[in-house]
């Protein structure tokens, strides 16, 4: 009698392909693949992408590189590096990554620049905390409280450089000086009224119309960004000097005519140890 057996069966090989089977996708692929629309698509590329630590993070930061991907391919790509694990990256590559998370805080969608901030708060900007501090400046207040609670829960990693520029944003020119320079009262001042370089004053001519309203003048930066720019300057106070009272500055009023409230700030910058 013939027993009849089931031929044994050689070990699974993840290579062995036939010749009319669809090439691997690379990681890049497997990266835009984060956006597709099919959930097995979005979960096969997930794993394979997380399978290839560092790899896989280098290639979901790829797509900030021309040519560019789309934007939903951008926003998948982002929420993916947030959640990688970041410490797997030797130094060179995760500079690399958040280089290219930086060049994204200036792409034209929000829903971009909020991921990349959110991506560099939960990573550390490195070298590019200029680059996220400057997204103060930003639009859409996701991104700019990204960067108060980045910079909140980290006072440190703002040195005299840093909160220089955090305090740029409080500046203005001085009600008084305006008045000074308006020579026929008219409440503009034009380029030969102004003096200063043509460079300042085109950054203060918001609508470019050729002279400065006292708005423009005295306050340059918005209100709501001047409040989220406060709202970083009282943490990293608490932060920084335990215990001692803040200067008094508030971020709804005019800024032109606060400027002794931003002097005394400044001394209490320059007075940290770096």
């Amino acid at each position: 009698m013939t027993t009849l057996r089931p031929s044994v069966r050689g070990p699974v090989e993840a290579e062995r392909r036939q010749p009319e089977d669809p090439p691997t996708p690379s990681l890049q692929d497997d990266a835009r693949a984060l956006a597709s629309p099919a959930r097995l698509d979005r979960i096969q590329a997930d794993n394979r992408l997380r399978q290839a630590g560092p790899a896989g993070i280098l290639a979901a930061s790829s797509l900030a590189e021309p040519p560019l991907a789309t934007e939903e391919q951008l926003v998948q790509a982002l929420r993916f590096i947030a959640a990688a694990d970041f410490e797997q990256l030797g130094a060179e590559d995760r500079a690399v990554v958040r280089t290219r998370l930086a060049g994204l805080l200036k792409q034209p969608a929000d829903r971009v620049r909020v991921e990349a901030a959110r991506a560099l708060q939960t990573h550390g900007p490195g070298v590019q905390r200029t680059a996220l501090l400057q997204a103060l400046a930003d639009s859409e207040r996701r991104v700019r409280w990204a960067v108060v609670r980045r910079f909140g829960d980290h006072p440190e990693e703002l040195q005299r450089p840093q909160r220089g520029i955090l305090l740029g944003f409080l500046d203005a020119m001085a009600n008084e000086e305006f008045a000074r320079l308006d020579g026929d009262h008219d409440g503009k001042l034009t380029r030969a009224e102004f003096g200063g370089d043509d460079a300042e004053f085109s950054a203060l001519d918001a609508d470019q119309d050729g002279r400065l309203s006292r708005a423009e003048a005295t306050e340059p930066v918005p209100a709501e960004v001047r409040a989220d720019v406060y709202a970083l300057l009282l943490r990293c106070h608490e932060r920084l000097t335990p215990g001692q009272r803040p200067p008094d500055y508030n971020p709804w009023a005019p800024a032109g005519g606060q400027l002794a409230g931003l002097a005394a700030w400044r001394t209490w910058s320059d007075g940290l140890p770096d």
